[in-house]
């Protein structure tokens, strides 16, 4: 191809103009720019020369500051490829999430951003969607966290490659009163029947014979309910006094890591052996200890009763409170705490901690009073 003609060819049709080196007329609204930056070729289409011609000068640029970073992959990804991925390969054990959360996002317009595109205003426009629509600060959070998450996960794990996070907690600001710490306990205020009482008596009339024991069970042990609905009279060594809980993060985890092990408070083995005393035959270690059904029909029942009992606001997930609250008075250590209840860490364990403040105010008497007692000893 002779000189003359390469410069015909290579003519923008809209102006007649000669285009730029590097600039190529493909069709109608399509100039594709090309770059030669350390041995590799960038390529990239845009609807006009001059929207070609900047990116080309401000590829040398960055190339000439060592700032360059090649976009192209980030091309072929959107945050829904992302999300949609992480869901299939990552989410099997978070059924909540997979129908309320993941259709979520997917429905915003933030999932059809690219990855190329992606910054922390698609977040904020995203976050200021949701708190404009009317969800609460909690489900805003959630959602945002899971986000991160995704993208977290697509860097370190399918690189994906991503120079920071947009949706990170660092970055975008989350909204506030999201994180407003429930204190729901039972409580015998003002009541010729405890709150205690009157949950044991509504649930042991539930057409459900275990709703009672589970109940029980949940404020003795302070098992998640997931977690009490999957065990086995074999995760259960009355002799050691220990529960093996299955981990419900995911199938490799599980496979890592194996069961958790958490000691079997008293009150829990002793209704564990009162139950089992009402069995007629001698269960097999593959036999549930709480036969209620499927998580959500428990929960129905359970919200029905309560709510014929006149126990106001109180969720099956509160009675987690209760025991987490009621064996911080055995286990001082928050540490040991932790080990009985399961939770990852003090700021967790801080949120199903909820003491009753007389209570606290009458131990430190106490204490001081058993000081000034030895101390008075001492002195004689």
């Amino acid at each position: 191809m002779s000189e003359a003609t390469s410069k015909t060819e290579n003519r923008d049709p809209a102006t007649g103009r000669p285009l730029q080196r590097g600039i190529y007329y493909r069709g109608p609204r399509q100039y594709q720019a090309r770059k030669q930056i350390d041995g590799k070729r960038v390529i990239k289409t845009f609807e006009s020369a001059a929207i070609a011609k900047r990116w080309i000068n401000e590829k040398s640029a960055e190339a000439e500051l060592g700032l360059f970073r090649d976009t192209s992959p980030l091309d072929k990804h959107t945050v829904e490829s992302l999300v949609s991925r992480f869901r299939d390969e990552c989410m099997e054990h978070r059924q909540t999430d997979r129908i309320g959360h993941i259709p979520a996002i997917l429905r915003d317009d933030i999932s059809q951003v690219r990855l190329s595109k992606l910054n922390s205003g698609d977040v904020r426009k995203f976050r200021d969607r949701m708190l404009e629509a009317g969800l609460a600060p909690s489900t805003c959070v959630k959602r945002l966290n899971l986000l991160a998450s995704v993208i977290q996960h697509s860097i370190s794990e399918w690189d994906i490659p991503l120079t920071m996070n947009p949706a990170s907690g660092r970055i975008v600001k989350r909204p506030q009163g999201a994180d407003k710490k429930r204190n729901r306990r039972l409580n015998d205020i003002n009541s010729d029947k405890s709150e205690y009482d009157r949950l044991i008596e509504c649930m042991s009339g539930s057409v459900c014979p275990d709703d009672i024991w589970l109940v029980r069970w949940s404020i003795e042990q302070a098992c998640r309910r997931g977690e009490s609905l999957s065990l086995t009279w074999g995760d259960v060594d009355l002799e050691g006094k220990t529960i093996s809980l299955a981990r419900t993060k995911n199938e490799k985890h599980r496979e890592e890591h194996g069961p958790e092990k958490r000691p079997l408070m008293p009150g829990a083995r002793r209704l564990l052996l009162e139950k089992l005393a009402t069995c007629e035959n001698q269960p097999k270690p593959h036999e549930k200890i709480f036969n209620v059904g499927t998580e959500d029909a428990f929960s129905v029942r359970y919200g029905r009763y309560v709510k014929k009992a006149g126990l106001k606001d109180l969720t099956f997930h509160d009675l987690r409170h209760e025991a987490t609250s009621r064996l911080a008075k055995i286990f001082t250590n928050p540490l040991d705490l932790c080990r009985v209840t399961g939770h990852r860490d003090l700021k967790s364990l801080d949120r199903y901690y909820q003491p009753v403040l007389e209570d606290l105010a009458n131990f430190a008497e106490e204490q001081e009073r058993i000081i000034n007692i030895a101390y008075q000893k001492s002195e004689k």
